[in-house]
């Protein structure tokens, strides 16, 4: 993370966490409070909204999520702001490739690649937290859970009676 930002918090760095659990768990809420916490403006992609009807413009849009921070990190370095990624419902982005079938599917599997490749990458970024958020971590690909990818793989359960009444 940029040098200003880890002198004020003094927190462990993360490159990427994926909160999954049931539906109404807060996921999303976590995230945005996160992105309160840290005075970021993230960018917040629903589901498949990053999917276009364009050959090879899908792709795109995953590559240009990232390029603010490889610019900020180029031009920056230590000094550049932090970027912060949102895919909610990731699943719906990054699904499990060995489930494909249709030409349909190569496009979604083309995305995930392509994702998985930007994730990769971030190893020579230190301005930049991915988050996603998932009802079924089942649907996801295994690859962006391997070693090296999201590091903390958060459960999110369902709050207890007594929580409710809080």
């Amino acid at each position: 993370y940029p040098q200003s930002f880890v002198a004020k918090t003094d927190i462990n760095k993360i490159r990427d966490m994926l909160l999954h659990g049931p539906p109404v768990t807060g996921k999303s809420l976590i995230a945005r409070t996160v992105r309160d916490i840290l005075n970021v403006n993230p960018k917040v992609i629903r589901g498949p909204e990053i999917f276009s009807s364009v050959l090879g413009q899908s792709e795109q849009n995953i590559r240009d999520l990232f390029e603010d921070a490889r610019q900020d990190q180029r031009n920056f370095g230590s000094n550049s702001k932090l970027h912060v990624i949102v895919f909610d419902e990731i699943d719906a982005v990054c699904k499990n490739r060995t489930q494909s079938s249709s030409v349909r599917d190569t496009v979604h599997d083309n995305v995930t690649a392509q994702l998985l490749a930007e994730i990769d990458g971030m190893i020579y970024l230190d301005n930049i937290l991915l988050i996603g958020t998932t009802n079924i971590l089942e649907a996801i690909d295994p690859a962006l859970l391997r070693s090296g990818r999201m590091e903390k793989v958060i459960k999110i359960e369902l709050p207890d009676a007594a929580a409710f009444c809080l």
